[in-house]
């Protein structure tokens, strides 16, 4: 069996940070721990308790796609500096170079999005100067062409804020909190707060939701399978995308969350750790 297998699943791959000199290590830059109440362990320690599973970085998989998308939304302007210029028609270029502009802004970002819920987002576009946009856009048409420098002005304040959005939502480590279970021991007893459960027995994928006063925040329970072993992973999701880590020094929180955070997610506590995901390694 392979042990390196296990330990990426739970710590994520030395690739995903280059700086890790390929060394595999249970906390990195901005960990916390959880409050003594979650009963907490780690992949060194063992035995019963939530342990953190680190999820692969979302904003390197995004930074050579959004950086070429900044080059095609400036391309999409040269109809307004060389109108009527071109070999070809110059709005179908522009409109050309402003759909893969956007394309490449907000396809990768949604589709490298590690939450589980199917809730329509709008996020991370910046939907106000964007539609503000596409009006003087639609008005450069039928009134005046030198309306579509404001339309194009619009749009690029528009990728700004989007991809402003894109950052803060990047700012926090990707880590879900994981517990072992039997799937005998599921219930809508174990549950310690007001949840929106979503099923009555243990399955993977979303299981239960919440989100009273969380602000950009929801939280999710789903379940997970790795080889024959369950879990129920606990994720505070931003904006319905991306997955943060609520133990991280860069996670902004509030007294609700405060609060939530304080008791583990659930009422029991767990089975034992599986020995294939523990093992001693050196901690620098």
């Amino acid at each position: 069996m392979d042990l390196g297998s296990e330990q990426d699943w739970l710590l994520g791959e030395p690739s995903w940070w280059p700086n890790s000199e390929s060394k595999v290590k249970i906390t990195i830059n901005g960990d916390l721990k959880p409050p003594e109440a979650w009963n907490h362990t780690n992949p060194q320690s063992g035995g019963e308790g939530w342990m953190r599973q680190r999820l692969r970085p979302v904003g390197p998989q995004i930074l050579y796609t959004s950086s070429w998308s900044l080059f095609f939304l400036i391309s999409s302007s040269i109809p307004l500096i060389f109108p009527n210029k071109l070999p070809i028609d110059d709005q179908l270029l522009a409109m050309i170079f402003f759909v893969f502009s956007w394309f490449l802004t907000l396809i990768p970002f949604v589709w490298f999005s590690n939450s589980n819920n199917d809730i329509f987002s709008f996020f991370p576009l910046d939907l106000f100067c964007f539609c503000l946009g596409v009006i003087f856009f639609i008005l450069h048409i039928l009134i005046d062409p030198r309306l579509g420098w404001f339309g194009f002005l619009l749009f690029l304040i528009a990728w700004v804020r989007t991809i402003r959005n894109i950052s803060d939502s990047l700012s926090v480590n990707s880590s879900r909190w994981l517990l072992p279970i039997s799937s005998s021991d599921y219930s809508q007893d174990i549950f310690n707060e007001e949840w929106l459960i979503s099923s009555n027995h243990f399955r993977n994928g979303l299981i239960a939701t919440k989100s009273d006063g969380f602000g950009p925040y929801s939280a999710e329970l789903t379940g997970v399978s790795y080889r024959n072993h369950r879990f129920i992973a606990f994720s505070m999701v931003y904006r319905n995308r991306i997955i943060h880590d609520p133990f991280n020094i860069n996670f902004v929180s509030n007294t609700q969350i405060d609060n939530f955070l304080s008791l583990p997610p659930l009422k029991i506590s767990g089975e034992h750790w599986p020995e294939i995901f523990i093992r001693d390694f050196e901690e620098e």
